[in-house]
């Protein structure tokens, strides 16, 4: 069996080193200097575990979601940017090509972040068999 964990980790409580581990390393990322290990170290590891934190569950967890959020932020900026040009060129003419992107960016945008102001699409199906539609079925107990 193994002996508990001094810093109160169990099965329901995670160890609160984590957190500051995850704190320490954000922090150096922010200071150009990433080191997951030495935010390890730092936040009370043994050297020995400091050396595979990015292995364990917790840590790839977040490391997944931070860099989701990163690609996120990308793509806002890139759509702003589109949605922002002008699609129009130096002689007055209308840069078809332009226009329509900024369209569909437009749609996926009021689709997904306007689905609460009522821009949203409806999508219906229609379940049939053999071309007629499925009116009703009968469930037969299986045999025992």
């Amino acid at each position: 069996m193994n002996p508990p964990n001094p810093n109160g980790a169990n099965s329901t409580t995670s160890d609160p080193r984590e957190q500051t581990c995850w704190d320490l390393y954000v922090q150096s990322i922010l200071d150009g200097r990433e080191s997951a290990q030495q935010a390890a170290i730092d936040a009370g590891y043994e050297e020995a575990t400091a050396k595979n934190v990015t292995l364990r569950g917790w840590f790839k967890g977040r490391k997944e979601k931070l860099h989701r959020r990163e690609m996120l932020s990308k793509a806002e900026r890139v759509l702003d940017r589109t949605l922002d040009m002008q699609p129009v060129n130096d002689k007055g003419q209308i840069d078809v090509p332009l226009l329509r992107v900024q369209t569909d960016v437009a749609k996926i945008v009021v689709t997904t972040l306007g689905k609460n102001e009522g821009y949203s699409t409806k999508t219906e199906t229609d379940i049939t068999s053999n071309g007629e539609t499925i009116k009703g079925f009968t469930y037969v107990m299986p045999k025992e």
